[in-house]
């Protein structure tokens, strides 16, 4: 294939030069051999344009290479949207290098280029390669493996969740709260909304729960979905991540939903949408769901190295989109998500906390469990409102967490909180 390769260019090479070149002009030096340092650095720092036209590569040092000698001519950097480059260099002109007739306008793109913006451009780039040298990638990469030792040390001392304690605690008690992420703690994670419905089980857990308990349910999926899955169960629900909510019949607060402050500009979706919709297309197994207030990528169903691989370059090709807008961009659980800004689950369980403070009886008993990242910041905020109370929080899955417990699957969430209301022996 490398020997075709080499075939095809040299013959592409010859048929460009016998066109278009002249006794003192010939437009293609093709080097098929190896090039020392110096007249590497030289060919470098004199070139206009890099173009690299990768169809598969892992990193790519030649475009650190021609940014770190550029700075003095300010060249443009043409690269392919397929080399691991592309997802760092963001002063770069980025093309798919199967498109023709995209790289050829690129390349136009980049010899036409005006000064200014060539320096301005060159500015980003070397910025970037000047900062992330071979040492301080070695650095960094030490730092994270002494992060992640630590954490797995602090993981390997997490406690299981004392049932028993629970359940006396809970006993004890006069005023009841139960906060329950739904996906991965309830229900097993499923992608598609149809197959996340909760189990009988889990209904009857929760019903027989919510006779002596508030008991709420937080999830990301939409207010349709769970007002559907738990009609005819006595817990509030949050929806979305927390955007609308509402409470239980018992709590006597309404039975309404509620929702937190969400952007008035509703033009965000038409830029957000062909982004997603692009991707979506060109990752076999991915999908769009539209929600009340969001937009979700998911890649659940993809081959799991090229949808986080795919699921990168979306995050940051979304971060230029809506760099000056109020929404913020999620690392789901396989997924992304672009959401209202100030809408999370935290912000949802501050609001629900707020509301029950202002009745009569103050809470005396609280259990949380959720087994993402975007739970931890709940088990922090209810460590911190609840000091003085008998508090269990749990992550599901032994692992780094600001829970002070774990369970260990949703098996074991179910049988936790079936214990809870079970008679005294």
């Amino acid at each position: 294939e490398y020997r075709q390769l080499i075939g095809s260019v040299n013959e592409l090479v010859g048929r460009i030069n016998g066109r278009f070149g002249t006794i003192e002009y010939t437009p293609i030096h093709f080097l098929h051999r190896s090039v020392g340092f110096a007249e590497l650095v030289a060919l470098y720092a004199v070139a206009d344009v890099c173009l690299i036209t990768s169809t598969r590569d892992g990193m790519n040092l030649v475009s650190y290479e021609y940014v770190a000698s550029q700075a003095q001519r300010h060249g443009v950097l043409v690269l392919s949207e397929f080399a691991g480059a592309a997802q760092s260099l963001d002063g770069a002109v980025i093309v798919n290098a199967w498109n023709i007739e995209e790289v050829a306008a690129a390349l136009a793109l980049a010899l036409a280029m005006p000064a200014a913006q060539r320096e301005a451009s060159f500015r980003t780039l070397h910025k970037y390669v000047a900062k992330h040298t071979a040492a301080y990638w070695g650095t960094s990469f030490i730092a994270e493996l002494t992060r992640v030792r630590h954490a797995a040390d602090a993981a390997a001392l997490l406690p299981p969740l004392p049932a028993a304690d629970a359940a006396a605690a809970f006993r004890r008690a006069t005023k009841r709260l139960v906060v329950l992420d739904y996906d991965g703690t309830l229900s097993a994670t499923r992608t598609i909304p149809e197959f996340a419905r909760p189990s009988p089980l889990a209904l009857r857990t929760l019903q027989r729960l919510a006779g002596a308990a508030l008991v709420y349910v937080v999830s990301g999926r939409t207010r349709a979905d769970m007002d559907r899955w738990f009609r005819g169960v006595d817990v509030g629900l949050a929806a979305e991540h927390g955007l609308f909510y509402r409470h239980p019949p018992s709590a006597a607060l309404g039975a309404e939903w509620r929702s937190l402050p969400a952007p008035a500009d509703p033009l965000w979706r038409d830029a957000v949408l062909p982004l997603l919709q692009h991707y979506a297309e060109r990752t076999p197994g991915s999908f769009v769901e539209m929600k009340e207030a969001g937009v979700t990528w998911h890649f659940r169903n993809a081959d799991p190295e090229f949808g986080e691989w795919q699921a990168n370059e979306l995050r940051a090709n979304l971060e230029r989109v809506l760099a000056h807008r109020p929404l913020n961009i999620v690392n789901a659980n396989k997924a992304v998500e672009v959401r209202p800004a100030r809408v999370d689950k935290p912000a949802a369980v501050r609001a629900i906390v707020a509301e029950l403070a202002g009745t009569t009886t103050p809470v005396d008993f609280c259990l949380a469990a959720g087994d993402g990242r975007a739970d931890e910041p709940v088990f922090a905020y209810l460590a911190q409102e609840f000091a003085h109370v008998p508090l269990f929080t749990a992550t599901v899955g032994r692992k780094p967490t600001a829970a002070r417990y774990y369970v260990q699957d949703v098996d074991a969430v179910l049988s936790v909180l079936g214990k809870l209301t079970e008679p005294a022996n």
